[in-house]
């Protein structure tokens, strides 16, 4: 899997960066983004540290408030393989949170925000949830992002940026408060 993403990001980068030309993103009213790649999650759970690298998936949604500053509301999605209570099993590190991203040239922007961390069910790896309540169970605690990114393609509608995310979370899990934070390198694609 985590083969698959960086061959497919490393495919990306290389056919457009022989298409870059001088044209510049006009960025104006709604936003929405995507981005895909891979993070390293680091956990500290009541009774042991745990690290994972796997997938990193984020969406965002928001407006332009100026042509250099967005207010989103960003969803950051970090795999790991939960050995807690019950079978081991994939979960989601995530965030949900209101966030502006600041542009502080033409290509060059950093992100950050504050809201709610959680640890989800991955809806691939959900088995037996009748008989094992934890399968389907979402936690929510305190969460906050921050990320700087490089858009290395620009067309006047979207552009192509390659980032570098952290999230952090602090909740409760059935076994007790769990922190953790998870560095990603991801690339997206954004419409304006």
């Amino acid at each position: 899997m985590i083969r698959l993403i960086i061959t497919t990001c490393l495919i990306i980068i290389a056919s457009l960066a022989y298409a870059q030309d001088d044209q510049t993103a006009i960025r104006k009213g709604f936003v929405f983004g995507t981005s895909i790649g891979f993070s390293h999650s680091i956990h500290s759970f009541p009774s042991a540290s745990q690290n994972n690298t796997d997938f990193g998936v984020g969406f965002k949604i928001g407006f332009m408030l100026k042509s250099n500053m967005a207010l989103l509301l960003t969803s950051n999605v970090s795999g790991y393989d939960y050995t807690g209570i019950g079978r081991s099993r994939k979960r989601d590190f995530g965030v949900l949170a209101p966030t502006v991203q600041y542009w502080l040239g033409d290509r060059f922007w950093v992100m950050g925000g504050i809201g709610i961390g959680l640890d989800a069910p991955v809806f691939f790896d959900i088995k037996d949830p009748d008989n094992n309540k934890e399968e389907t169970v979402y936690h929510a605690g305190l969460g906050a992002i921050g990320a700087i990114g490089y858009e290395f393609y620009q067309g006047k509608k979207f552009t192509i940026d390659i980032k570098a995310r952290m999230t952090y979370r602090n909740i409760d899990l059935a076994e007790g408060n769990t922190t953790g934070v998870s560095p990603s390198i991801l690339i997206g694609i954004n419409f304006y």
